[in-house]
């Protein structure tokens, strides 16, 4: 009961979450195209919050490709293995990303840390929300894996 309410969640931040932030997105770009084409002004703020949403959008994303094996690089290759060795090929391909996604974490924290003190002009918000993002999407990319190599293994034992 407690993996599916973990699957639900990420679920939920790695598919739902990402779809509005697009939204907001396109609507906040079109916005300000429409201020500047008809009225001959920019939304000030618009650039910066859409490089925020954007990034959101990304890493969140991922999140949500990666619960439901959308990482086309890793399928491409296992998938194409013969089935003796996909499960071999499988875990190694989750060890490999765990791995990666926790360098990319570590690189996150570490440009949190140097750009803790720098903000957006208009918006005022500090650049590291960005990396904040990342991070997050990272560790959500992570439980998520864990999440189905623990099933996997669920349904692989007698």
């Amino acid at each position: 009961m407690a993996m599916k309410a973990l699957r639900s969640i990420i679920e939920f931040l790695g598919v739902t979450v990402p779809a509005l932030l697009l939204a907001a997105l396109v609507v906040i770009v079109l916005s300000d195209v429409i201020a500047r084409n008809f009225f001959a002004t920019s939304i000030m703020w618009a650039q910066e919050l859409a490089v925020v949403l954007m990034a959101a959008t990304v890493w969140l994303g991922l999140v949500g490709a990666s619960m439901n094996g959308q990482l086309f690089g890793i399928s491409l290759f296992v998938d194409r293995l013969p089935e003796r060795y996909a499960p071999f090929a499988r875990l190694l391909a989750n060890i490999l990303v765990l791995l990666i996604c926790a360098q990319v974490i570590r690189a996150a924290f570490a440009q949190i840390a140097t750009a803790r003190f720098t903000t957006f002009l208009t918006l005022g918000w500090p650049k590291w929300i960005v990396a904040a993002f990342l991070a997050t999407g990272m560790i959500l990319v992570m439980a998520g894996l864990l999440l189905n190599m623990a099933e996997d293994f669920r349904k692989e034992r007698p």
